[in-house]
């Protein structure tokens, strides 16, 4: 996994596991949950971010049985909406961002990449 998304990711969850507050942000996220998964499949792979219960959040490679949530996109559509260079609602207008499964879970993944950026 050497993506420039996949990068931003493992930056991403080095944050989180690494900021109490951040860590906070999961466990509300993820509620009364076991955890949560999110899958992005790229026109370069597919991987999978996983959110635990106690705050955590972890990568892995490949498919996952039954995501919460699956974001279907080239690599470059999901770093634009990701980074916040393109709006959501463009992107599913066009048809370049297809999201399968609990939409409403990129609410808080969008809150949580905000906290990260304006907390350097």
């Amino acid at each position: 996994m050497s993506n420039q998304i996949v990068q931003m990711f493992e930056m991403l969850i080095e944050r989180v596991n690494n900021n109490a507050e951040h860590r906070e942000f999961i466990r509300e996220w993820v509620g009364p949950y076991q955890g949560k998964v999110l899958q992005l499949e790229t026109d370069e792979g597919s991987f999978h971010i996983l959110l635990y219960h106690q705050g955590t959040m972890a990568l892995q490679q490949g498919l996952y049985p039954s995501p919460d949530v699956i974001y279907k996109a080239s690599t470059e559509t999901l770093m634009n909406l990701f980074t916040g260079r393109v709006s959501f609602r463009d992107l599913m207008k066009r048809w370049e961002l297809i999201i399968i499964g609990a939409g409403h879970e990129s609410v808080p993944l969008g809150q949580l990449l905000t906290q990260i950026l304006q907390s350097d």
